[in-house]
């Protein structure tokens, strides 16, 4: 009698449980070398040159003009500084967006911020660039 009393509730369990289980619930930004219908070499170490910077959103962007912007570390202070920014257009409704054509010259450490029209962080990231 306990063990049918611990299957039931062993089966009860399992199927009370939510089966929407999702490893990022939250607006994620990330690295690929270029987006072909699919990311192509992802990673957060490049060399210098251009690469694609990738975003998957928890909601719709509801913008239809946002901004890259990249801040190096100066690792004598151990301070981001300003970069560069690269503005671009997005669908209202889009939540897994590219931007292509982030350029970076410099090897150095960036932190990487999707901004909104009024410059507020929605998502950001670190990416280490290396010399060619």
């Amino acid at each position: 009698m306990k063990k049918l009393f611990f299957l039931m509730f062993v089966l009860g369990f399992l199927f009370i449980q939510n089966n929407d289980v999702k490893a990022q619930d939250c607006d994620i930004m990330y690295f690929c070398v270029k987006y072909d219908g699919g990311e192509i070499d992802c990673s957060d170490r490049f060399t210098t040159g251009e690469i694609t910077v990738m975003v998957r959103l928890a909601f719709p962007i509801y913008y239809t003009e946002v901004t890259i912007q990249a801040d190096k570390l100066d690792p004598y202070t151990g301070d981001f500084e300003y970069y560069a920014d690269f503005p671009f257009d997005v669908d209202a409704d889009m939540t897994y967006i590219y931007f292509p054509g982030i350029g970076f010259a410099d090897p150095g450490i960036y932190r990487v911020f999707l901004l909104d029209p009024d410059r507020n962080t929605m998502t950001s990231a670190l990416v280490e660039i290396i010399p060619k």
